[in-house]
């Protein structure tokens, strides 16, 4: 018999031979330890129903987002098919899908204002770059300004 402290190593270990992030390998641990928490049997005993119990707890009376009962999900799956070697019927174990949100669309005066209001020209030029062309954040970031052929004069490059 496996106590709950002996899963919650070996997962440790298996979740440093899979070289997961930071952030997932504690995210991975603390959600498996709050799920044998919650269910409170031997690790042999639970099976899918404790599964769909544990999660059903998440969305109705923790009221978690659906992220984040997902990322919970993905983690007791982890536990089960890589820790425990058990397989389970994961059609019982659905994700929960995340309703959709339109992004905020700002006016034109909004935009005015937030460019007129830049007094940093490099800041200027991105938000205009930005505003103009569609990019995103990210997109801008990662532009790089070379040397144009012959010109002398710069121009952008991604």
């Amino acid at each position: 018999m496996i106590t709950k402290q002996q899963a919650l190593q070996r997962m440790k270990a298996d979740l440093q031979l899979r070289g997961l992030s930071r952030h997932t390998f504690d995210s991975y641990l603390m959600h498996a330890e709050i799920f044998l928490d919650y269910c409170n049997r031997p690790v042999e005993e639970l099976n899918e129903i404790d599964v769909r119990q544990f999660l059903g707890h998440l969305i109705v009376e923790t009221k978690l987002t659906p992220g984040t009962v997902n990322s919970y999900s993905a983690a007791i799956r982890f536990f089960f098919a890589v820790t425990l070697n058990r397989t389970m019927n994961y059609l019982q174990i659905p994700r929960i899908k995340a309703p959709k949100t339109l992004p905020e669309v700002l006016t034109r005066d909004e935009v005015a204002e937030l460019i007129n209001n830049s007094d940093n020209v490099k800041h200027k030029a991105m938000l205009l770059l930005a505003y103009g062309s569609g990019l995103r954040i990210g997109e801008i970031a990662s532009l790089k300004g070379v040397p144009a052929a012959k010109s002398g004069k710069h121009t952008l490059r991604n």
